[in-house]
């Protein structure tokens, strides 16, 4: 299933959307949340640098300058960037102790890149609380980078929580989307089904019953109406058709019994062969509506096998080939390019390609070529019927198989416009394609079978 087509799905556009709502608020809570955990940290560090304060000031009060600087002494650690960091100016601002060469410039808490104040003996960046112990400075530092660290890890904690977040939303969208397009495939696949004429096609229901399975259900109530509507249009057609055929043979019986009556010189008997005449394509005509119906109705393949399409297309040609030497037509069939065997009926696709070759011997006019050609592809066989004739009506193109369809320029030439429909009904029971064209030399008729 093409990804440019499920990404414009409305299921993965309102995946999209709630992600878009969803990443605005996550952003803000993360920043926020980071915001907290910082501030947190910097207290607690604050709060534990004033508890050091406090006790090196007693200290200081129970053991005098010399003891504040041995405390101090021994508190401070190794290394260029220590947890805690210590120093003491005395009142000319100079270091009694610790790394740091310079006082702060300020009493409280500031925060301070610690390589400027020692002069490269610690490195990064501390919080300081200078205080004041009588004439003296007492500076006590906390190492400010875990906090940074502990920001930026719960940055990238959050960031990754977030891009999975997105590629979930993102996946769980596309799986939506190409769910509910399975969904609409399969009604569209039946629905070109009915459009073919398959009326008895259904939309699958599942057991989930949601919109889908509503929908279906609904779809399906009504094309089971639509199937009992046409069926009951056709069978009432058949039956007029059949009903008629008994009072057309009365009519015929008649005809004969005056004809045989009335004298041959007689101007009457001319009347009574074109009455004849007449309701012989009468009959004919109920005849064909009869086996168009039962064609589309009864879907019956219980006579199918392989065939040979140019043994069959061979016997088409040779009872079409008295009318094409009437209009003085070339009627020639092609030797077969590749396998010619199909499954089907034979008598009825004889049928359809007489219907076939006639059409192009009635409508290409006199003195036109007629080719019939049989090639093989890959996966289907192709029977084609073309003829050096002026063609069909481009509009009309789309609608010529429907019954009693006829161009304006085959008004005057025999038939009831039932030729094609027989062949469309023929080709919808063996799964065959029925192609009409005009071409550049005149029109093409192809029936498309499948392989057998």
């Amino acid at each position: 299933m093409p990804l440019a087509s499920l990404i414009r799905s409305e299921p993965f556009r309102v995946a999209v959307m709630g992600l878009g709502v969803f990443l605005t608020f996550f952003a803000f809570a993360s920043w926020a949340l980071i915001g907290s955990v910082a501030t947190t940290l910097r207290e607690d560090l604050e709060a534990r640098i004033q508890n050091e304060a406090e006790l090196l000031g007693r200290i200081y009060r129970r053991e005098g300058r010399e003891g504040l600087i041995d405390a101090i002494r021994d508190m401070n650690e190794d290394g260029p960037s220590p947890e805690r960091s210590y120093g003491l100016f005395d009142e000319r601002n100079l270091s009694l102790t610790g790394p740091m060469a310079e006082r702060p410039n300020i009493v409280g808490f500031e925060t301070r890149e610690m390589s400027q104040l020692s002069r490269g003996l610690v490195a990064g960046r501390y919080v300081l609380l200078s205080d004041r112990v009588d004439q003296l400075t007492l500076v006590v530092g906390g190492n400010g980078d875990r906090i940074e660290a502990a920001k930026w890890r719960l940055t990238y904690a959050l960031g990754a929580f977030g891009l999975f977040l997105t590629l979930s939303t993102l996946s769980l969208g596309l799986w939506a989307a190409q769910r509910a397009q399975r969904r609409l495939d399969q009604m569209d696949a039946v629905l070109y089904d009915v459009s073919k004429g398959q009326l008895d096609a259904r939309l699958p229901v599942g057991s989930k019953n949601d919109q889908f399975d509503r929908v279906a259900r609904r779809m399906n109530s009504n094309l089971a109406q639509l199937e009992r509507l046409v069926a009951s249009v056709k069978t009432t057609a058949s039956a007029i058709a059949h009903d008629l055929k008994t009072p057309l043979s009365h009519v015929q019986i008649a005809m004969h019994e005056v004809a045989d009556a009335v004298d041959p010189q007689d101007l009457a008997m001319v009347k009574v062969q074109a009455a004849l005449e007449e309701t012989d394509r009468l009959n004919h005509l109920f005849e064909t509506i009869l086996r168009l119906s039962r064609i589309q109705t009864t879907k019956d393949r219980s006579q199918f096998a392989g065939v040979s399409l140019q043994d069959i297309a061979a016997t088409a040609v040779e009872f079409c080939m008295p009318v094409a030497e009437e209009q003085r037509q070339v009627l020639a069939l092609m030797a077969c390019q590749g396998t010619d065997r199909v499954e089907g009926d034979r008598d009825l696709i004889q049928q359809a390609i007489v219907n076939l070759v006639q059409n192009a011997c009635v409508h290409a006019g006199p003195e036109a070529d007629i080719k019939v050609s049989i090639e093989a592809d890959r996966d289907s066989v192709t029977l084609s019927v073309c003829d050096t004739g002026a063609g069909i009506e481009t509009a009309l193109l789309a609608k010529i198989t429907e019954p009693f369809a006829r161009g304006t320029a085959d008004r005057n030439t025999p038939g009831h416009g039932l030729g094609l429909a027989m062949v469309a009904a023929i080709a919808d029971l063996h799964d065959a394609e029925l192609i009409l064209s005009n071409t550049a030399e005149g029109f093409a008729a192809a029936l498309k079978f499948k392989f057998f």
